[in-house]
């Protein structure tokens, strides 16, 4: 991909269902809300119009719902996922895992800078899946190509537990 319009066609030409989370860009949204050939559009974000309740235009992370057991509202999974960083930065660990369980095509991050691509892009190749990193003018994305992977439970358990050790290290060394 060299250009956004690059990047246009290729969201144009998603099919199937996508979870989008967070608050994406409204270029980013308009084209995604054009494209027929998504069957089911879910939203997940911190602002939550329904209060928690489990709908097709959104869902909310809460008490009710967390990116922990994604799994569990999308036991058919979906076809793609698009992500903010900034919405899922506190929850790498388990966004990784479940967006591993639950997506069947592709993972799209978008991020402000390079240094949490590296972040996340580490994380991911773990697991040996294709990550690729695309800047434009102003916008930077990630596309993550997890095409139907299966991931064992041991294999999935120990680098979720690698990563919570990691968090946590992370957080009691910034905060002493």
């Amino acid at each position: 991909m060299e250009s956004f319009e690059d990047l246009e066609f290729e969201l144009k030409s998603l099919t199937g269902s996508i979870l989008l989370i967070g608050e994406l860009e409204e270029e980013i949204m308009n084209l995604l809300s054009e494209n027929k050939n998504l069957s089911e559009t879910f939203y997940l974000n911190h602002n939550s119009k329904n209060g928690g309740e489990i709908t097709n235009e959104d869902l909310s992370i809460d008490n009710n719902l967390n990116l922990k057991n994604l799994h569990k509202y999308f036991k058919d999974g979906v076809d793609n996922i698009y992500a903010s960083f900034d919405e899922i930065k506190d929850y790498i660990p388990a966004f990784i895992r479940e967006s591993l369980r639950i997506t069947k095509k592709n993972i799209y991050i978008s991020f402000e800078n390079k240094s949490d691509y590296k972040k996340i892009s580490k994380k991911y190749k773990r697991y040996k899946i294709k990550c690729d990193f695309y800047s434009f003018d102003d916008y930077n994305l990630a596309i993550i190509e997890a095409n139907d992977l299966i991931v064992h439970f041991f294999k999935e358990h120990y680098y979720y537990f690698i990563d919570s050790v990691e968090r946590l290290y992370n957080y009691v060394s910034e905060n002493v």
